[in-house]
């Protein structure tokens, strides 16, 4: 069985947006602690449907041998002890209400690690704003250019995906404490960020935040690892 070590964004084209060097040796040893859990969670109306999609998309992506996918219902988010069960958390709702988002709050603060697609969560951690209309993100088509990150030889260093409507303030700072906020993907049109990391400097909780939507687009690959 392989093993792997770091977290991260992959996308059919085989260009990587890597977290490796964020993942601390404490959090290393917090994951390697959890239960191989990923949790989904898909909102509170017709969530079996759309869990159902995205668990076909984490699928693909993760050892299947080693991690065991669960829908996290919006029932459950306040009233199971889900949170030191959990290596991941997938957020894959844009409304989240009812407390659900304070509950992924102090998860992402009590060190635990969560990815999030298009959800108003994000709000608690990185103010979002309406992209500026472009050629690029007609229809929800968005280029994205992973900067920063060298592309695999032969391949376009450029991706495109579906996108929300939103993408994050340019300055990509935390309204948070304590919280240091960094991009990973931005419009390559706009030069908006589109996929943002998100670090806890007291708890190394890591939530990466993305604006490209899993449910539809599955050209995207999502690797979720932890190394053993």
């Amino acid at each position: 069985m392989s093993t792997h070590s770091d977290i991260g964004v992959w996308f059919s084209t085989t260009t990587t947006a890597t977290l490796s060097d964020t993942l601390t040796a404490k959090r290393r040893a917090s994951m390697r602690s959890k239960p191989p859990n990923i949790l989904i969670y898909c909102g509170k109306k017709d969530s079996g449907r759309l869990f159902a999609s995205v668990k076909s998309v984490i699928s693909q992506c993760i050892n299947t041998d080693k991690y065991t996918i669960y829908e996290l219902k919006h029932d459950q988010v306040s009233s199971s002890p889900w949170h030191d069960n959990t290596a991941l958390l997938v957020i894959a709702s844009d409304k989240v209400y009812d407390g659900v988002d304070q509950q992924f709050l102090r998860h992402f603060i009590d060190g635990g690690t969560l990815i999030s697609f298009g959800s108003s969560f994000d709000n608690l951690l990185v103010e979002r704003t309406v992209r500026l209309p472009t050629v690029s993100s007609q229809l929800g088509v968005v280029t994205l250019t992973c900067e920063g990150h060298d592309p695999c030889e032969g391949h376009d260093p450029n991706v495109s995906v579906i996108s929300t409507k939103y993408c994050y303030v340019v300055a990509c700072q935390s309204v948070l404490a304590d919280v240091s906020v960094s991009c990973l993907a931005c419009d390559s049109v706009s030069h908006r960020p589109v996929i943002v990391e998100a670090v806890h400097q007291l708890s190394d909780g890591l939530a990466v935040l993305s604006q490209v939507s899993i449910s539809v687009c599955e050209s995207m690959r999502l690797s979720a690892w932890c190394k053993q």
